[in-house]
């Protein structure tokens, strides 16, 4: 069962869009849809964007030169913009908007939002819930026994507790389970029992 908004063809919409090189960088920007593929489970869209919101130079590193899904039959979108040639975001916004057929994306109607705060708030969901996979990764990098003299080891969860407290600053709320769930490892049997 679908629980989420739907849209349909013409409507102004917001939504985050990732190519295959860099999946877990997601670039929220504004745009219309031109075609709906409905699915039971989740459906898409293929949009031309109208608007970004990242700075230029993010968008020339991460989206110049990758592939996004085009059409509801295959293909992709490759963005083969000179790097150089583009000096503002209005100037690539307007390259895009005037050919949009060549610059359509499909994006799944869970990615998207009627508005820009809708569409930012998920963002941010998203953004912390990568944020702090990296945060785990990073202790268990470097609290690794076999790392034990590297520059970067941590020989307590403690120490990398203090550290991480220090560096979140007024950003951590206080909650005292914070590190206990950001950090948690699961123990072997527990890990014997995942299906």
């Amino acid at each position: 069962m679908i629980r989420h908004k739907l849209f349909t063809k013409g409507d102004h919409i917001h939504a985050l869009i990732t190519n295959s090189k860099f999946p877990n960088v997601l670039i929220p920007v504004r745009a219309i849809i031109h075609d709906v593929e409905f699915d039971e489970k989740m459906p898409r869209y293929q949009i031309s964007i109208t608007k970004f919101y990242d700075e230029l130079k993010f968008l020339k590193k991460f989206m110049f030169g990758m592939k996004y899904e085009k059409s509801f039959e295959g293909g992709y979108t490759k963005f083969n913009l000179s790097r150089k040639n583009l000096k503002t975001r209005k100037e690539l916004e307007n390259h895009v908007k005037s050919n949009w057929e060549t610059y359509s994306i499909v994006v799944d109607s869970v990615m998207c939002a009627r508005t820009r705060d809708d569409i930012f708030k998920l963002y941010t969901d998203i953004q912390d819930f990568l944020i702090e996979r990296k945060l785990k990764e990073l202790f268990e990098l470097s609290n690794r026994p076999t790392y034990k003299e590297g520059k970067y080891f941590y020989k307590s969860r403690g120490i990398f507790d203090a550290h991480l407290k220090k560096f979140l600053g007024d950003r951590w709320d206080g909650d005292p389970e914070y590190f206990n769930k950001l950090l948690y490892n699961p123990n072997s049997i527990e890990l014997d029992d995942l299906e």
